[in-house]
């Protein structure tokens, strides 16, 4: 009796509305080093302990952390709204730090890290061991804007085993970029940190970069779902690299949505983008027993 009592009591000490926790880490075997998360709990999280959920990757862009979503992107605000609705189905977020990696592996070039492997391999095993979050593709989607956005798009498009879907949002591109164009060496360190090689090499960006991994989704027997957004007034012209991708994506013979926003390269933007996001992975997110 006393040890019910006591689980009752701890369940009630449980927090039953959603939480934002910031400053997670878990040890990267890729990075060599700790790596820094925020992630969101669904409300009720804590109540059923035999409910897993759906996982959703988002990745922040140059210059931001794992606490930009969660502060200026007012994630957690987001969902709690849809959830309470019934317009979203409780989900997971998982925000990672990932410097300035643009999510490719670059410890052999000097730069950031091995970042692909880190969110690919090393923290989705992390949250899928310590979370009750869904371990199958149909329970997994990844999405991110600029730098973010780019990487979200590589990862699935390399690795169309482990998404159901994606999205970019304002995805930097680069598209105007050719194998020989040259980038000034102090611009390409703030904005790249060697993760395309010092000096930056823009042929080794644009074979690791999304229009590079088409061929690798056109082929596979189930490809993930893929929304492209961007704003008309974006101030780096990410409507017009998305408008490309997309007409590239569409030639393959993929299916795509496309959204074009009013706004610029802003949070704004990406703010109001949000749910869209959120919603079309959960329109092709599967039911775990299927």
């Amino acid at each position: 009796m006393r040890r019910l009592l006591a689980t009752f009591l701890i369940l009630l000490a449980m927090p039953v509305r959603a939480e934002l926790l910031p400053e997670q880490r878990f040890d990267s075997a890729a990075l060599g080093a700790p790596m820094a998360y925020a992630i969101y709990l669904p409300t009720g999280y804590h109540q059923d302990p035999e409910r897993i959920y759906p996982v959703v990757y988002l990745l922040h862009g140059v210059g931001d952390n794992q606490r930009a979503w969660a502060g200026r992107g007012q994630v957690e605000q987001t969902a709690d709204r849809m959830i309470a609705t019934g317009t979203l189905p409780p989900m997971i977020v998982v925000i990672p730090d990932v410097a300035r990696s643009w999510l490719v592996d670059s410890a052999d070039r000097g730069g950031p890290g091995d970042y692909a492997t880190a969110v690919r391999d090393d923290l989705r095993a992390h949250i899928e061991a310590t979370y009750r979050a869904r371990t199958d593709r149909g329970g997994r989607a990844i999405t991110g804007h600029s730098m973010g956005g780019f990487g979200a798009l590589r990862l699935a498009f390399t690795h169309p085993d482990l998404y159901v879907a994606t999205a970019g949002m304002s995805s930097a591109l680069w598209s105007r970029l050719e194998p020989d164009s040259v980038v000034p060496e102090d611009r390409a360190r703030a904005i790249f940190d060697g993760s395309f090689g010092t000096p930056f090499r823009a042929a080794t960006m644009i074979d690791l970069g999304p229009a590079a991994r088409i061929a690798d989704i056109a082929t596979h027997p189930d490809p993930p779902a893929i929304l492209l957004t961007a704003g008309d007034d974006d101030q780096f012209r990410a409507y017009r690299s998305t408008f490309e991708l997309f007409l590239q994506i569409r030639d393959a013979g993929l299916a795509v949505d496309l959204r074009i926003t009013d706004g610029g390269h802003t949070w704004d933007v990406w703010r109001d983008t949000l749910p869209d996001v959120l919603m079309f992975f959960a329109g092709h997110f599967t039911d775990p027993d299927s």
